[in-house]
């Protein structure tokens, strides 16, 4: 019966350990996407002037490049996929993997 204790013992004090770690984790992630969004903050008055002076040069001239021209028909696009390596996130590079898979659809022959 003692034995029997103290492994739950054991169980309990790992599990209340890894809690620990959890929450550090959680802490060091809402640090960092706080950082990352005030990253972007910072950056779209750059984006938005460049924005402007691009749509101000397109539109003041006769300037046939992709980039200041949409196209007649989109014959492809890119996707950008990012999972996770490593950690614990569970399921969650199978779930960006099958969400990325239903957006492609087979090329008109």
């Amino acid at each position: 019966m003692g034995a029997q204790i103290r492994v739950y013992r054991q169980k309990i004090s790992s599990t209340t350990s890894m809690r620990k770690i959890f929450k550090a984790m959680e802490l060091i992630a809402t640090s960092r996407i706080g950082k990352a969004r005030a990253r972007v903050a910072a950056s779209l008055p750059y984006a938005n002037a460049i924005t402007r002076a691009v749509s101000a040069v397109a539109s003041q001239s006769e300037i046939d490049h992709p980039l200041v021209t949409e196209p007649e028909q989109i014959r492809r696009a890119a996707v950008l996929v990012i999972t996770s390596d490593r950690g614990l996130a569970g399921s969650y590079s199978a779930g960006v993997l099958k969400q990325a898979e239903g957006l492609f659809e087979p090329a008109p022959r």
